[in-house]
């Protein structure tokens, strides 16, 4: 792991490797601990203890407990064994002494620890990365809230202090109130070192309650990261309800359910960041954006929608998404940008940073553009910027929806046990070839029922994947005659209308430069990159003149067929000639 050299990054690594060697299990707290402590009495907070060195004593501990300490890192770092008081003694001095130089070394200028317990100091998914994001991810996050105006800021997941501690140093006053029951005691380390004490006077953690104990509060404005596939039932979530409407029974998913609950207890604008799944998936996700568009009336209130690339999130390696919405207002349309997708998760701070201007400047591009409530709602209440940044060519009055063309054949149920219903499955390792697949198709899986006739695959079918490498497609030739075949979970299996195209006209097309762009348009995914069948079936849009122009572009599909049996036949003479020599006679 890269540790940076600064004095502040040399002090804090100086200290977990100290609290690792003497097996405390949270070495992050425990460093962030002693330089909380460390610059309480720098500041001059503990009139008791006037030097850093004097916390090898325990009792200085007790004076800065006493002076405002945070008590749950007391317990954590002061407490001695009394098993072990001579090595407690000695560890506190070694620790005592990297904070002293800490000290000498910068004086009054900032310990800034944040970047190394929020940023490259952690690895991804590791005890202590959850609720962090990459720092330019948590710069531009703030800068969308716009210029502080005197308003109090709700932050209510912060779990790692992060985003607090941003706001902070933009001037925002921020409330820190959350519906989940958190452990704060980094973020209190992280105000301690900042300004020398874990109560800031901009810092209200409370919320307004009604009566009966339920939060009642609202803010200015609100930034809020929940964690994410967290089951709000059962969970103290369940307490929060702005509407009174039980929105816990429509939202079951900590994302939805959060960005529904705060978009209610905010007055001027709210910043949401989400996993993807939340501008595409069905069910809840889908209600909740027919809910947003539609929550200001004839005003539009969702004012930006932002993809960001996989790997800004400290604890997962999924892409992410950013909305604002601004309540009461009225903005002619969406503002939809793709910030990119990064060819690393390493490279996600690079991928926003140069982003920025994008996200914070609302104009038209190639990764940005403006689209109407109407064209949302036409597609599906689609928030995935993807899908309507694609460009596709005008193809003329004889452009069709896939869906006007053909069938889709969904993969039938598939056991895990052997059963009596056998059938060949093709999938994603078939669809390689432009000759249409006449080999036995050696995998065999097992249904749970005795699929129909017509819903197995059969000759002039396409199969296509729809899962993991989108736009993958092969024509169905004789195997399927060979024994019952369906296809695998990642892939359709599309019927075509003999009447009006032609199946390898639409192969052709289906695995052309200009069909693949209008497919990398509608794919979408937090993680593993998907179309579903009916954005599959409802926009893509196929060229389809009359048949017998299709001609042309079949005796294409011929001649690949037929270069690719050359290939084949060259590449068996290749091998041959290489191993024709010294063959290996162990075979």
């Amino acid at each position: 792991m890269m540790r940076s050299e600064s004095p502040t990054a040399r002090a804090f690594w100086q200290l977990a490797d100290l609290a690792r060697g003497d097996g405390y299990v949270d070495a992050r707290a425990y460093a962030l601990a002693w330089l909380a402590a460390g610059r309480m009495v720098a500041k001059g907070r503990v009139p008791s203890v006037t030097a850093i060195d004097q916390l090898a004593e325990a009792s200085a501990w007790r004076e800065l407990l006493d002076a405002g300490y945070p008590s749950e890192a007391f317990d954590l770092v002061a407490v001695p064994r009394a098993s072990a008081a001579a090595h407690d003694l000695g560890r506190r001095a070694a620790a005592a002494a990297i904070v002293s130089e800490l000290n000498r070394e910068l004086g009054e200028r900032a310990w800034d620890v944040l970047p190394h317990v929020v940023g490259n100091g952690l690895r991804r998914g590791s005890e202590g990365s959850e609720g962090t994001v990459v720092a330019e991810l948590a710069a531009l996050l703030v800068d969308l809230l716009g210029p502080p105006d005197d308003g109090e800021l709700w932050i209510p997941f912060d779990f790692s202090g992060q985003l607090t501690i941003e706001a902070l140093r933009r001037g925002w006053r921020v409330l820190t109130a959350s519906p989940m029951a958190t452990w704060p005691v980094v973020r209190l380390l992280l105000l301690t070192i900042e300004y020398g004490h874990p109560q800031h006077p901009n810092v209200r953690t409370e919320v307004e309650r009604d009566g009966a104990g339920r939060p009642i509060g609202r803010a200015d404005y609100a930034l809020v990261m929940p964690p994410f596939g967290m089951p709000v039932k059962d969970s103290r979530m369940v307490m929060w309800d702005a509407t009174g409407g039980r929105g816990y029974e429509q939202f079951a998913r900590s994302e939805s359910w959060a960005i529904y609950e705060f978009v209610n207890r905010v007055d001027k604008r709210a910043v949401f960041v989400a996993p993807q799944g939340v501008l595409f998936a069905k069910g809840q996700e889908q209600r909740l954006r027919e809910y947003l568009l539609g929550r200001g009336g004839e005003r539009n209130e969702v004012e930006a929608i932002i993809s960001l690339p996989p790997g800004v999130f400290g604890a997962t390696t999924i892409a992410g998404a950013l909305l604002v919405v601004t309540p009461g207002s009225s903005a002619n349309a969406v503002y939809m940008a793709e910030l990119g997708n990064g060819r690393r998760v390493l490279e996600a701070g690079e991928v926003v940073g140069s982003g920025r201007g994008i996200a914070l400047s609302p104009v038209e591009s190639d990764r940005s553009r403006f689209v109407s409530r109407d064209e949302i709602a036409n597609n599906e209440y689609s928030f995935a910027p993807s899908r309507y940044l694609r460009r596709v060519s005008d193809l003329g009055t004889e452009a069709a929806k896939l869906g006007d063309i053909c069938e889709a054949l969904r993969p039938p149920t598939v056991s895990k046990e052997q059963g009596p219903f056998e059938a060949a499955e093709v999938g994603m390792q078939d669809l390689s070839g432009w000759r249409p697949l006449g080999r036995v198709i050696e995998k065999t899986v097992f249904l749970k029922a005795l699929p129909k006739e017509t819903a197995l695959v059969q000759p002039g079918d396409i199969v296509f994947s729809i899962k993991g490498t989108v736009g993958k497609a092969a024509l169905i030739g004789g195997s399927a005659r060979e024994r019952p075949t369906v296809v695998s979970q990642s892939c359709l299996s599309l019927r075509v209308n003999d009447r009006k195209v032609r199946p390898e006209y639409l192969l052709m097309y289906l695995r052309s430069p200009h069909g693949q762009a209008q497919l990398e348009g509608l794919q979408v995914g937090a993680g593993v990159q998907h179309i579903s069948p009916s954005t599959l079936l409802g926009s893509l849009l196929v060229p389809v003149p009359p048949l017998e122009q299709q001609r042309e572009v079949i005796e294409d599909f011929e001649n690949l067929c037929r270069l690719e049996d050359q290939v084949a036949t060259l590449q068996g003479e290749m091998a041959e000639i290489s191993q024709r020599r010294w063959p290996d006679e162990a075979r």
